[in-house]
């Protein structure tokens, strides 16, 4: 009886024991899952920024260029003499008495 005893309380003592290590390992792994779900979508941000942020680098320079090239015109075009060569070339204005021919 004693050994009968013994088995039982061996067997419920690794029962508990067996439940312990169940339970911290499906811990483990809920708190890894979790862990690689937060770290996963911050990386995955951190990448779509960096893209994001790399593109509006892009379309800075482009807009830096254009508002050079506009302020070279600007300053061109305070003198009439210059005024009338943008409207002729852009506009295809010309005087009263001259005939204009548009060659493209």
């Amino acid at each position: 009886m004693a050994k009968k005893r013994g088995k039982i309380a061996g067997f419920i003592s690794n029962l508990f024991t067996d439940a312990s290590k169940l339970f911290w390992r499906i811990l483990t792994i809920v708190v890894s899952v979790f862990t690689l779900f937060i770290i996963g979508s911050s990386v995955w941000s951190i990448m779509l920024s960096k893209i994001e942020i790399s593109r509006l680098e892009k379309e800075k320079a482009e807009y830096l260029q254009s508002i050079q090239q506009d302020s070279l015109l600007l300053e061109e075009l305070k003198y009439n003499e210059h005024i009338e060569k943008f409207a002729r070339e852009h506009y295809n204005m010309h005087r009263k008495d001259e005939k204009v021919y548009i060659i493209k």
